[in-house]
């Protein structure tokens, strides 16, 4: 082991050798390559961890483990597929295969979510339908509420109306049984005026025929009492020589008006 790691420090053909040796065994034995490839990228993984993370000197450099990695890989696939064709055409059948079987399941996915999007969206305008319908019960439920609530409004304002007018022609036949009431009581006060009136009336008029009776019963008498003042009085004039007219004025006997002086010392009444 030492030699060999001696003549792979020393010798550039050694190197050269076991690089074709290695891509040599690659092609003819691509799964052992592709599988050894890998372990020297898991490698690669933790070599980075152990020097980057836990800060550990490392025996080899990644740089040269990634590009055995790349190398191991490349030729390795390449290998068996030139030495292994019929079953990179059963592979690629079968990739095709799978990748039919996971497009036709992708399809079938699709329309299953299709199908369960559209019954998502059934449900959803069945519930959205549901909800409107309710939305539209609850509204014509309140408008028909406040519908019942306006005729119930209108009806109580009609009753009051009607009781406002009962109460205002209650009101009005209470003022016209009141104004009825004054008026015959004024219709019977003014009887009672017009007949104490006439009745006033009636005793002023018998008071004043009776004064207008007893008036000419005075003027009776003292028409009485001048006449016989007057016969007296002419009779006295007559001794005297003094006459009196119709007018009661005196004349001398020679039919000259005489003084009142003359009357009076006659004593005569003027």
């Amino acid at each position: 082991m030492e030699k060999l790691k001696n003549l792979w420090d020393d010798k550039l053909w050694f190197k050269i050798l076991v690089i074709v040796v290695i891509l040599a065994l690659s092609y003819w034995f691509g799964i052992i390559a592709i599988l050894l490839g890998f372990i020297l990228f898991i490698y690669a993984i933790v070599t980075v961890i152990r020097k980057y993370i836990f800060k550990k000197n490392t025996r080899f450099k990644v740089r040269y483990i990634l590009l055995s990695f790349l190398a191991l890989t490349i030729m390795g696939g390449y290998g068996y597929a030139q030495t292994h064709p019929e079953e990179m055409e059963q592979s690629r059948i079968r990739q095709q295969e799978t990748k039919k079987a996971a497009e036709t399941k992708k399809d079938e996915n699709a329309k299953k979510a299709a199908k369960a999007k559209k019954a998502e969206d059934a449900k959803k305008a069945a519930k959205a339908k549901k909800v409107e319908d309710a939305k539209k019960a609850e509204a014509a439920k309140q408008a028909e509420a406040a519908k019942q609530a306006e005729a119930a409004r209108q009806a109580e304002a009609a009753k009051q109306a009607e009781a406002a007018k009962q109460a205002e022609a209650a009101k009005q036949a209470e003022v016209a049984r009141q104004a009825e009431a004054a008026k015959q009581a004024e219709a019977a006060r003014q009887a009672e005026a017009a007949r104490q009136a006439e009745a006033a009336k009636q005793a002023e008029a018998a008071k004043q025929a009776e004064a207008a009776k007893q008036a000419e019963a005075a003027r009776q008498a003292e028409a009485a009492a001048q006449a016989q003042a007057a016969a007296q009085t002419e009779q006295n004039g007559n001794s005297s020589g003094y006459t009196r007219d119709a007018n009661g004025r005196w004349h001398r006997s020679n039919g000259q008006f005489a003084s009142k002086k003359e009357i009076a010392a006659a004593g005569l009444v003027w």
